[in-house]
């Protein structure tokens, strides 16, 4: 396979197919992951102190880039 000079090319089907696969079992692993913190957060009033709200914050944000 040759790339174009500016680096555009198109990957044979064999190699689409296990990188999808990769890249939405990356995007499930996120979206699961900051969903418990966020859960967390939620159900556990013994974590609501000032300090771990950037954490939340991080989740919150995190988890969106997991569902994009």
């Amino acid at each position: 396979m040759m790339l174009d000079a500016n680096g555009t090319g198109s990957l044979p089907l064999a190699a689409k197919v296990p990188l999808a696969f990769l890249m939405s079992l990356l995007a499930f692993a996120i979206i699961l992951g900051n969903a418990v913190v966020i859960l967390a957060f939620v159900v556990d009033k013994d974590l609501r102190h000032r300090s771990n709200y950037f954490f939340l914050n991080l989740a919150i944000s995190d988890f969106f880039v997991g569902v994009l």
